[in-house]
């Protein structure tokens, strides 16, 4: 591998590293606002996910595009890292540490994917059930006690 592919890897990683950083913490946002119910922030915060995203993919793409260049195997996992750590072990660690906050991204969103679920379904039972009471409309008589329309018509029409 040449000097210049070597530099192309060293700044990717590093690229990769402080994206994949940013990324994770954006994800633990969420999953604060998703735990305190801050739907309203929910909008900006999907927004910086999808910026982000598509920063990880160019990111990627590179890295790919570089690595074929060069000769460096992607897959399997276990020759990549054979090769970097015959190239530099400082790379191979980064390389490492990448893989682990990948992982550690990649269970955060599907557990903030999971609240996201459940707080839908909760919703839809809800509206189910707001749903049935309109159709009952109910009123409170001077007795304080809950009571429904007589044949449709409210109490207080003859």
């Amino acid at each position: 591998m040449t000097e210049a592919a070597k530099a192309q890897f060293i700044a990717l990683f590093s690229a990769l590293e402080s994206t994949m950083a940013r990324f994770d913490a954006l994800l633990e946002e969420e999953q604060h606002v998703l735990v305190h119910s801050d739907i309203d922030s929910l909008s900006a915060l999907t927004a910086a996910k999808l910026d982000i995203s598509n920063q990880l993919e160019n990111q990627f793409q590179a890295l790919r595009t570089v690595a074929q260049g060069s000769g460096v195997p992607l897959t399997p996992a276990h020759l990549l890292d054979e090769t970097l750590r015959a190239l530099d072990p400082q790379l191979a660690e980064q390389w490492q540490r990448i893989r682990a906050l990948s992982q550690l991204v990649k269970a955060r969103n599907a557990s903030n994917g999971q609240l996201i679920e459940t707080r839908r379904h909760l919703n839809d039972r809800l509206f189910a059930e707001l749903s049935q009471t309109q159709e009952v409309p109910q009123l409170y008589g001077e007795d304080g006690r809950v009571h429904t329309r007589i044949g449709g018509q409210p109490f207080d029409k003859a």
